[in-house]
C-alpha cells in the first residue's frame, strides 16, 4: 500500500527527515495525510524531536497537498535538486515544528518497537 518513515535523525538538534509514498490504488482517501500527521505526532512525543522536514518535486501537487494538510509549512524551493535520467527537478521543502498547531485529523495508532 505504501510507507511513511523518518530518517536522518539528528538527536543533538532534534531534527529529522520525514518521507512517504502510496501506491496508486491507495491514493485519494486521505491515508497519506493521516499517516504523515500521526508519525509526526509520534516523533514529537516519543522521540522528542523538535523539527521534521520533508520535500517533494514541485511538479507533484498531490504530495504538496499531503504535506500542507499534515501541518507542514512551505519553507522554500531547492532548485534542480533531484535528477531522474537526464531531467532535473526542483524540490519544495516543508517543515513542521513540535510547537506548531496539531492538525485535527483522525490519528493512526503508531507505536515504537
Amino acid at each position: 500500500m505504501g510507507n511513511v518513515g523518518i530518517s536522518s535523525v539528528d538527536v543533538r538538534h532534534g531534527t529529522a527527515w520525514l518521507h512517504y509514498w502510496l501506491a496508486a490504488p491507495a491514493r485519494g482517501r486521505g491515508l497519506a495525510v493521516r499517516a504523515v500527521a500521526s508519525l509526526a505526532n509520534l516523533a514529537f512525543g516519543d522521540l522528542q524531536l523538535h523539527r521534521l522536514e520533508l520535500g517533494h518535486r514541485t511538479n507533484n501537487p498531490a504530495s504538496c497537498k499531503v504535506a500542507g494538510s499534515a501541518g507542514f509549512a512551505v519553507e522554500g524551493v531547492q532548485r534542480a535538486k533531484l535528477r531522474y535520467g537526464t531531467d532535473r527537478f526542483d524540490v519544495e521543502i516543508h517543515a513542521r515544528l513540535a510547537t506548531d498547531p496539531v492538525p485535527g485529523l483522525r490519528r493512526i495508532e503508531l507505536r515504537l518497537p
